[in-house]
């Protein structure tokens, strides 16, 4: 037995060398530090239980589902997207959890550009089954047993949701080797775990190949960022064209069970303000738009002026420990597309009286 598996591991190494060799659940075990136990406990049955979810409000209105994993399948998921995910390629048009990728970066592809045109997925990580999460295992080279279980520790299998009830999402196949493995559900990625981001650009590989070939035909450049879709030329271009490769993308799109929100797809022509990822591309470099600057400004004096708390209250955040990772956040991402500007707001928001466990004294400048 010792010798096969030598032989499994080393056979597994020649095809696919930068990949972690897996042959069994137990083996995977050893890998992470979990117990077979506890791997086994999270691929049987609707594994709930192996998640918090909270809501959260988006900027466009309503609220996205976040499913935090606990912290042993956090563990095993963060295995798996640093050994496993990170060593498979995506698309290079997909500039979203990736190396080196960035919103400026995708960004970038589009400055200048005359026409714009922009799309949005609804419910992606949703809406990727655990039929296609279990593809990109298998075609890594795993078994079909270990693809089947790699792809039970990414997945979460539905329950009470009207969405998930319809028969697309019910497993229809009753016949496993392993009569445990069964569920009534299949599978979607959870948006909250640390797998999630790199198996959706996993998946969307083959699409993302198809709608580039689609968009190179038209002559305009493509992009995915997540769910952000976006196309742009800077050659002749009219708004029936746009139309059309609106249509040509939503169809394709609906071929792999992914669906379009209508009510963000925009056609841009050239003349209009154009913003892409919330950043202005009429230049030769992506820019701060000025609400986002506004918006900025108006944290750090209304912070100066009444202080943390008066200004948490104000603006409703659950703590000022909350707040202050906000806005630091918000620092930090104008920092990566304009280092003067960040670096300006970064001294007024030191100079905010932050309690000391909130901010504390040798907090890095």
């Amino acid at each position: 037995m010792v010798q096969r598996a030598a032989t499994a591991i080393e056979d597994f190494l020649d095809r696919h060398p930068k990949l972690p060799p897996i042959l069994t659940l137990k083996h995977l075990a050893s890998r992470t530090g979990i117990s077979w136990y506890h791997l086994r406990k999270m691929v049987l049955g609707s594994r709930a239980s192996d998640y918090t979810f909270f809501k959260i409000r988006k900027r466009s209105g309503g609220h996205r589902q976040i499913s935090v994993p606990d912290a042993k399948l956090m563990a095993v998921q963060r295995w798996i997207a640093a050994h496993i995910l990170s060593e498979l390629p995506v698309h290079r048009a997909s500039f979203a959890f990736a190396p080196k990728s960035s919103i400026r970066r995708c960004a970038l592809q589009h400055c200048g550009a005359r026409w714009l045109i922009k799309m949005d997925i609804s419910g992606f990580f949703g809406s990727i089954s655990e039929l296609k999460v279990y593809r990109v295992f298998l075609e890594a080279g795993y078994s079909p047993l270990v693809a089947l279980e790699l792809t039970r520790l990414c997945t979460h299998a539905p329950s009470g949701s009207k969405r998930y009830d319809r028969p697309e999402w019910l497993a229809h196949a009753t016949r496993r080797k392993i009569p445990a493995y069964r569920q009534f559900h299949i599978g979607y990625l959870p948006q909250g775990a640390p797998t999630s981001p790199m198996l959706s650009n996993l998946v969307m590989r083959e699409l993302d190949k198809e709608i580039a070939a689609l968009a190179a035909r038209a002559g305009v450049t493509y992009t995915r960022y997540s769910d952000d879709i976006t196309f742009s030329t800077n050659g002749d271009f009219d708004r029936a064209r746009a139309m059309l490769l609106v249509r040509q993308v939503t169809a394709r799109l609906r071929r792999v069970g992914l669906s379009v929100n209508g009510r963000k797809t925009c056609i841009v022509p050239p003349g209009a303000r154009k913003v892409v990822l919330g950043l202005l591309v009429d230049g030769a470099e992506p820019r701060l738009t000025r609400e986002f600057r506004d918006h900025l400004r108006q944290h750090l004096y209304y912070l100066e002026k009444v202080g943390p708390e008066a200004h948490r209250d104000a603006r409703k955040f659950d703590t000022v420990s909350g707040m202050h990772r906000h806005i630091r956040g918000l620092i930090d991402y104008a920092k990566s597309i304009d280092e003067g500007f960040a670096a300006k707001m970064r001294l007024k928001f030191d100079s905010v009286p932050w309690s000391p466990d909130v901010a504390p004294p040798s907090e890095d400048a």
